[in-house]
């Protein structure tokens, strides 16, 4: 998006392993001419627990159906953290930070350097359910269930933060007909998105009975520059840690029963036409 300078993109476990996910990344910036921009390889595993994959979701590969060229480019010496702690000290105040998975490499750069919890601009998180059901768990979403305890840490910061969660983000369902709405961009680019989201739109019909796939991630970049797609509320988030039924569940204090001042933005209706107009036209622009 040319509103947005990308100043690095940092990867981490999530639905495929961190190696897998660096891999892709490389692969990607390829593919969209961004070679100039620094991937870095993140964190492995999550903070505290055990790494959880879901490769049922995007494929053994993360890519679903879609095959691209092996990347001829390398990811940059160092962890995803170090560069994080880089970026935001030489730049205070001017950083917005987009999660699209689990915020392990955020939180250990919050660990290694705190006064980061006043230079970092924003933060803004595809993460967590308030009303709508757990796509990991019955009460909890996916980034979040993978590292409650890195996302935990992310809601003491003090950071100002932006949560769109899948209340929103399942509303907007991708499907072939929409597809279709691509044919006219770069045939490759088309492709990728035919191929990647075909194996997805499987796994949403027969896991749970979607027709087409909500494309959680590309909701949260979008409103980095169109914030008037979503409707926000301001919330206290907590979440739950150590429950038997609801570990990384979201719990948002609808009406001050905490007394505790609002720690989010929380992203609770969506223009889902506006979005998905938006998206089709920002990929034909590329």
């Amino acid at each position: 998006m040319p509103e947005i300078s990308l100043q690095a993109i940092t990867t981490t476990h999530g639905n495929t392993t961190v190696q897998k996910c660096t891999v892709n990344a490389l692969k990607l910036v390829e593919l969209l001419g961004m070679q100039n921009i620094p991937v870095a390889e993140g964190a492995h595993e999550p903070l505290v627990r055990s790494l959880s994959i879901a490769e049922e979701t995007h494929g053994d590969t993360g890519l679903g159906y879609a095959i691209l060229p092996t990347p001829t480019l390398k990811a940059i010496e160092g962890k995803a953290a170090n560069l994080i702690i880089k970026i935001v000290n030489a730049n205070p105040g001017e950083i917005t930070i987009l999660c699209i998975g689990p915020v392990t490499n955020l939180a250990l750069a919050l660990l290694i350097d705190p006064s980061l919890r006043k230079k970092i601009k924003r933060v803004v998180s595809m993460a967590g359910t308030i009303h709508h059901p757990g796509n990991a768990t019955p009460s909890s979403e996916y980034n979040v269930f993978c590292d409650p305890e890195a996302f935990d840490i992310l809601l003491r910061s003090g950071i100002d933060l932006t949560i769109i969660p899948l209340d929103v983000t399942y509303k907007c369902l991708f499907t072939k007909a929409h597809v279709e709405r691509l044919r006219g961009s770069k045939a490759e680019i088309h492709d990728f998105i035919e191929r990647s989201t075909a194996f997805y739109m499987e796994f949403h019909a027969e896991y749970q009975g979607i027709q087409g796939c909500a494309i959680n991630d590309p909701l949260a970049a979008a409103i980095l520059v169109n914030p008037k797609l979503v409707t926000f509320r301001d919330y206290y988030l907590d979440i739950e840690l150590h429950g038997e039924f609801t570990t990384a569940k979201i719990s948002a204090d609808h009406f001050s029963a905490t007394g505790n001042a609002p720690n989010a933005k929380v992203a609770m209706e969506v223009d889902v036409d506006g979005f998905m107009d938006f998206f089709i036209e920002r990929v034909k622009l590329i």
